[in-house]
């Protein structure tokens, strides 16, 4: 019983990171300043809700944090900046369904960067999971006739699956950077290199509390119980569950703004979410099955 509870409270803490973010493109789209000054604001907030993170979780060596990032910190901080200023620039150019379902495919760039730079192997299934992901992708990328896509835009949200798929690999072999710490840095050091192509000034009331929900409660909170989540469920079942914002961000939406995916988005997002969800479960039975034949050899 203490383990299956354990595995409940991951489930909680993990699901509820993913309901807090899912809105997260309905905001954006709600918000009717230009990608620049979005991003500027964005970062912003995001930089103050991550600091305010940073002190609740380190409140007697907060600054310590900051200062120990170092080198491979600073990459993250530059991985995590160019990750950010992709996806604004994505949701911005092309829909909401285009732009998550394609940075859905971060864990398998994540494989990549690994066996490049990591020599880590790579899996057969991951191997067929790659090529179905990219058939997925590009029958997506093809549909440019669909109501608020572009090519540019699905290349953005590339780009932002790559790069966040750098920042989970330079996390998993530099284990100790200070994540909240690091994300609060990139937020600073986003909206300051965005400054000069942004109009800070133009921004409404009502935008202006949008962006203070995302940046300050909305992604702080979920980017946390996102990280919590896996110190009591295994790492990719929390991936698995993060696919859920690929369908339940275009639902809000949908619901909202009448953005309708297209009928390649659908078939594309189809195969891509299909294979993601077949590779993650097929990855975590292997782990336990192989875990579980120790045990029974012991007992």
């Amino acid at each position: 019983m203490p383990r299956l509870s354990t595995h409940i409270k991951g489930v909680i803490i993990a699901g509820c990171g993913v309901l807090i973010i899912s809105p997260d493109g309905l905001l954006t789209r709600l918000i009717l300043v230009d990608h620049w000054t979005m991003i500027f604001w964005r970062a912003l907030f995001l930089s103050f809700g991550m600091w305010m993170l940073a002190s609740f979780n380190h409140p007697n060596n907060t600054w310590q944090k900051y200062k120990s990032l170092g080198f491979s910190g600073m990459t993250m901080v530059a991985f995590y900046s160019l990750g950010t200023i992709s996806f604004i620039t994505a949701i911005t150019h092309t829909s909401v369904a285009n732009t998550l379902i394609i940075l859905s495919t971060t864990p398998l760039f994540a494989a990549l960067i690994g066996r490049l730079f990591l020599q880590e192997l790579i899996a057969v299934r991951t191997w067929l999971a790659i090529v179905l992901v990219a058939l997925g992708v590009f029958i997506i990328s093809s549909d440019q006739d669909s109501q608020n896509t572009s090519l540019y835009g699905d290349m953005a949200a590339l780009s932002g699956a790559f790069f966040l798929a750098a920042g989970f690999t330079l996390v998993r072999r530099y284990p100790a950077i200070a994540i909240f710490p690091a994300i609060s840095t990139s937020g600073l050091v986003t909206a300051l290199v965005v400054l000069p192509l942004a109009q800070p000034f133009s921004v409404t009331q009502v935008d202006m509390g949008y962006l203070l929900i995302m940046g300050v409660y909305m992604l702080p909170i979920a980017t946390a119980l996102m990280y919590l989540g896996p110190r009591y469920i295994p790492a990719a079942e929390v991936g698995l569950m993060v696919l859920l914002e690929s369908i339940l961000g275009p639902t809000w939406v949908w619901l909202a703004l009448g953005e309708q995916p297209g009928l390649r988005t659908f078939i594309g997002g189809g195969i891509i979410l299909t294979t993601l969800v077949i590779n993650t479960v097929w990855m975590i039975r292997t782990v336990r099955s192989r875990v579980a034949i120790p045990q029974a050899l012991i007992s």
